[in-house]
C-alpha cells in the first residue's frame, strides 16, 4: 500500500465530546442500629456527565476541570481558518472521561523520495476528567507508511496544563507549528544521510527504558522494552537504513504501537514524553 493510499483511507471519526459535565460533592452511607446515615467528604468531589449522570472521575476540591469542548473547539476553528483539507479523528474513552483527538492535514505535508516516505502535519489533543491526562496539545508529523507519529522536541509544538482553573493557551501558536513542521523536512533528510551504529542505538534505548531500580544483571533499564526497541531497530535499519531516520522511526514505532500494556493511550503519552525529554538533551543522538 503506498503512502497516498494510506492518506486517502483516513476518514473522520466524530466522537461525542461536547457533552455537559457537573461536579458533585462526595459522600457515603453506613448503617448504624438499622438507621442509614450519610457521611460527607468535604475535601473530595466527583465529576459526572450531566446528560446521563455517569461517573467520570473523582478528585480533590482543588481540581478545576477543563472541558473537552474548551480545548478542542478553538483548535477546530483554527484548523478551519487554515483553508486546507483535514481529517478529524475524535476518540472518546471510558464513557467520555478521556478524549484523544487527531487533526491530520492532508495537504500540509512533504513527500521525499530520499526518505522513502510521506509525512503529514497533525495536531494531537488529549484531555481527561479521570486524572489520567492533563490538557495536552501537540503538533507533529504522521508518517503515513506505518502511521508512526513523528515526535518533535520543539516547545511551540508541545503544551501541557493541569486542571487548575487557569486554562490559557494562545491557539495561534499552532499556526507557527505549521512552519516548524515544514522546516523539519530538512532535518529528516539530514538524519537519513547520517549513519549511526548499533552502539549509538543501544545507548539511546537504555535512556528511553531507564528504571530507578537495577535488574538482576545490574542494569538500570526495562529489559523487555529494551529488547523490543532493538527488534524495531533491526526492522527499520533493514527497510530505511542504518541512519538516524531509521533509528528515529524504530523509536516512534515503539511509541505508537505498545504491546501488552494495561492502557495503550497512557503508555503512548508516557513514551512520547520520554522521547521529547531525550531529544531535548544536549547530547542526544538526534541533535
Amino acid at each position: 500500500m503506498n503512502h497516498m493510499t494510506q492518506l486517502a483511507k483516513l476518514i473522520d471519526k466524530q466522537g461525542d465530546y461536547d457533552f455537559p459535565i457537573d461536579t458533585i460533592s462526595m459522600a457515603g452511607t453506613y448503617d448504624d442500629d438499622c438507621e442509614t446515615k450519610l457521611v460527607k467528604c468535604p475535601d473530595k468531589m466527583m465529576i459526572v456527565r450531566a446528560d446521563t449522570m455517569e461517573y467520570l472521575g473523582s478528585h480533590s476540591i482543588s481540581y478545576k476541570p477543563v472541558t473537552h469542548q474548551q480545548v478542542l473547539d478553538p483548535i477546530i476553528d483554527l484548523a478551519d481558518s487554515l483553508k486546507t483539507p483535514y481529517v478529524t479523528q475524535i476518540n472518546m474513552l471510558d464513557n467520555g472521561a478521556m478524549m484523544d483527538t487527531r487533526l491530520i492535514f492532508k495537504e500540509i505535508c512533504f513527500d521525499d523520495p530520499a526518505l522513502q516516505d510521506y509525512v503529514a502535519f497533525q495536531i494531537s489533543v488529549r484531555n481527561s476528567y479521570n486524572g489520567v491526562w492533563s490538557v495536552m496539545i501537540q503538533a507533529d508529523g504522521l508518517r503515513m507508511f506505518c502511521l508512526n507519529k513523528c515526535t518533535t522536541p520543539d516547545r511551540v509544538a508541545n503544551f501541557r496544563l493541569k486542571h487548575n482553573g487557569h486554562f490559557k493557551y494562545n491557539f495561534q501558536h499552532l499556526k507557527q507549528s505549521v512552519d516548524l513542521f515544514r522546516s523539519n523536512e530538512q532535518r529528516y533528510r539530514d538524519w537519513y544521510n547520517t549513519k549511526v551504529t548499533d552502539e549509538d542505538a543501544d545507548s539511546m534505548f537504555s535512556k528511553l527504558t531507564y528504571t530507578t531500580k537495577p535488574t538482576v544483571d545490574g542494569k538500570y533499564r526495562n529489559e523487555t522494552q529494551f529488547a523490543k526497541l532493538q527488534q524495531h531497530w533491526g526492522e527499520y535499519k533493514s527497510s530505511i537504513g542504518k541512519n538516524k531516520w531509521g533509528l528515529y522511526n524504530a523509536v516512534t514505532h515503539w511509541i505508537s504501537h505498545p504491546e501488552n500494556v494495561s492502557s495503550t493511550n497512557k503508555t503512548i503519552v508516557e513514551r512520547n514524553n520520554k522521547m521529547v525529554s531525550y531529544m531535548n538533551r544536549p547530547n542526544s543522538i538526534l541533535n
